[in-house]
């Protein structure tokens, strides 16, 4: 067998072995602060955000501003007029990792809430 072949097959054998996609659900959360039962009042349909990230060799490359779940929940509360807060929202992660970089995708999803003061 030719050894240039054989080189060949195994870097395309790693290659496939180290490449993937996956989604997960993440944090399911009841509230975004404290709220008594009955403390608030729906004010609006189901509201979400999405960020996205770049990982190069375990570096994260495409944004640096801190925490994409707090990012994404200003934003989703921003979309939601009236509301002070979100109850029972979730955050899901997609991932697809193609070796020595992984991209990911995140998506907050939330119910709006104005609080009872």
């Amino acid at each position: 067998m030719n050894m240039k072949i054989l080189v060949g097959a195994v870097i395309a054998a790693a290659a496939m072995a180290m490449t993937g996609c996956y989604m997960y659900p993440g944090t399911i959360q009841d509230k975004s602060k404290p709220i008594e039962q009955g403390g608030y009042t729906v004010v609006g349909d189901e509201v979400s955000a999405s960020e996205f990230q770049l990982i190069l060799l375990g570096f994260p490359l495409s944004d640096l501003r801190g925490s994409a779940g707090r990012r994404m929940y200003k934003n989703a509360l921003a979309d939601a007029h009236g509301a002070d807060a979100l109850v029972e929202y979730t955050t899901d992660t997609k991932q697809l990792n193609l070796g020595l970089v992984m991209l990911q995708w995140y998506t907050l999803t939330g119910t709006p809430v104005k609080t009872n003061k």
